[in-house]
């Protein structure tokens, strides 16, 4: 199966970010994989083009103002799909340097915005999809995962408000809520996960949420 049209997936490592890049290219697509650590980075790649992928490299990193949507600019072929994977930790809201808090921020909500309106005009060409990765701390905050809960839960938001504006323009918007952790060879391995992306981006008319269970 050939597919030209290009998919991105920022945030890659070898969890989720891997394995949804292993699902579109074995539906065909070349990838575009962006990472901050430039030897696992392509490391990963060099595991994909071994399984037949077509796949470039960038090294970016979400934490950065500006850096995932430098490298989605220089994009010049039409996007089938975006891939927003990135995500930051952190511990307790009152104990965690406002600093880090506002990094995290970058990461889980500032990077996705600045990154879609990169992608817009090549997502408009191909009728793309933005798909994003959700965290079941959204709907269920975490006393141990404090930052990272009200990061998911602001990803969770921004998904709802761009899919409505991005549905006039003809893109698909979609999350992915992933309600356990995930780990090979258990019901939220990473394969099994990539393949609730592939659905929801071959739905069209699907709901913007998909809640993964492992079910």
């Amino acid at each position: 199966m050939s597919n030209q049209e290009l998919v991105i997936v920022v945030g890659v490592g070898p969890g989720v970010g891997l394995g949804v890049a292993e699902a579109f290219a074995k539906k065909g697509h070349p990838l575009l994989i962006v990472a901050r650590n430039a030897a696992k980075l392509e490391e990963m790649a060099a595991g994909l083009r071994s399984a037949g992928a077509v796949v470039t490299t960038a090294v970016a990193d979400a934490a950065i103002p500006g850096d995932i949507a430098r490298v989605i600019s220089a994009v010049d072929s039409p996007i089938s799909a975006l891939v927003y994977n990135a995500a930051a930790f952190g511990g307790p809201l009152l104990a965690t340097d406002s600093d880090q808090i506002r990094s995290a921020s970058e990461v889980n909500l500032h990077s996705l915005i600045s990154a879609t309106k990169a992608a817009l005009p090549k997502l408009k060409e191909a009728q793309g999809a933005l798909l994003i990765t959700g965290g079941g701390f959204a709907l269920y905050p975490s006393g141990a995962y404090r930052v990272l809960s009200v990061g998911k839960a602001m990803i969770r938001s921004a998904a709802f408000v761009l899919a409505q504006e991005l549905k006039p323009e003809g893109i698909r918007v979609a999350t992915i809520t992933i309600v356990g952790t995930v780990a090979p060879n258990t019901p939220f391995a990473p394969e099994k996960i990539a393949q609730a992306y592939i659905d929801a981006y071959e739905n069209r008319d699907g709901e913007v949420e998909t809640v993964f269970k492992g079910d």
